[in-house]
């Protein structure tokens, strides 16, 4: 496990905390925020229809389902294939997708779930790229406790860095980003999947 994880954090975590460097982090967010085509979508919770807390766009040789919204195929953006053969060539791995999510502001977050919906063809990992504001990435256990509560951690994601998650990590451990009142800029996060079709 990378030693600058924080204490408890489960196995199958590989964090990159250099991924790019800052000059390329900031070109990179700038080109981003301008040639994605960020999608509005809302979600329905306890029958009320509301507005997803942040802008999303899918990209990849196959369609997605994903939180009641349909993402069809779409070739991936140049920007976005430089980087995913910069993430294939620091982990070794092969992806083909990438679910792009846009927090435009402190109160843009997502809620605790799993990666663990899509069809992987056995190359399960999801690598997460964080670009622009740092933003702090929760995980809890999926089990509930006897008492009820569950202890998460917390990492800040910085600009330029990827995050690996695999084994436990992905499959028995929930994560979130979540809401803050502390003033903060536009993050734009990238999680590449190997996906294969239905």
């Amino acid at each position: 496990m990378c030693p600058t994880l924080p204490d408890g954090a489960p196995a199958g975590l590989r964090w990159f905390p250099d991924l790019l460097s800052p000059e390329e982090a900031r070109a990179y967010t700038e080109r981003l925020l301008q040639s994605v085509p960020w999608e509005t979508h809302t979600f329905s919770i306890f029958g009320r229809t509301v507005p997803m807390p942040r802008r999303i766009c899918m990209f990849g040789p196959h369609g997605y389902d994903y939180s009641g919204v349909h993402h069809p195929p779409r070739a991936l953006l140049p920007a976005l294939q430089e980087l995913l053969c910069r993430v294939q060539a620091r982990t070794g791995l092969s992806f083909n997708s990438v679910l792009c999510n846009l927090y435009r502001h402190g109160a843009d977050s997502m809620g605790w779930h799993t990666d663990d919906d899509y069809p992987h063809g056995g190359q399960a990992v999801v690598a997460s790229l964080s670009l622009g504001a740092t933003r702090v990435f929760r995980l809890r256990p999926r089990a509930v406790v006897p008492s009820g509560t569950r202890r998460s951690i917390g990492l800040p994601l910085h600009s330029g860095s990827l995050l690996c998650m695999d084994g436990v990590a992905r499959s028995h451990w929930q994560h979130a980003v979540p809401r803050t009142k502390k003033p903060v800029g536009p993050r734009i996060n990238l999680t590449f999947r190997h996906m294969t079709g239905p």
